[in-house]
């Protein structure tokens, strides 16, 4: 953000049983996008900066959609912008816990620390 601003960072869980999500809402007080930008903002290559290869948010919207979420961005020109990503939760298990996953196959090992 040229010259400063502020980044908020919000989560609010929704639903319940099997239809619990996550919904993460990271916004700034920045330059903002213009709308040209703001429709081309997941192609890949597109890119408002003079580095980087404009993958970013493309990977992102497709690591966030592979585990069945959305992600959408809003901005307006000189007012910021706020990127807001749903991710679906794991059912809970009788006491309120995540339920368990599967052990990995046999013959991985953890990574050591």
């Amino acid at each position: 953000m040229p010259g400063g601003g502020a980044i908020t960072i919000a989560m609010e869980p929704t639903g319940e049983g099997g239809e619990r999500s996550v919904t993460v809402a990271v916004a700034d007080t920045g330059v903002g996008m213009d709308q040209e930008a703001l429709a081309r903002l997941f192609e890949p290559y597109f890119s408002t900066k003079a580095t980087g290869t404009g993958l970013g948010l493309t990977i992102a919207k497709r690591n966030v959609e592979l585990n069945g979420g959305t992600i959408s961005v809003a901005s307006e020109r000189g007012t910021g912008t706020t990127v807001t990503m749903s991710l679906p939760c794991p059912p809970l298990d009788t006491r309120g816990a995540p339920e368990a996953r599967s052990p990995a196959p046999s013959g991985i090992s953890p990574p050591p620390p």
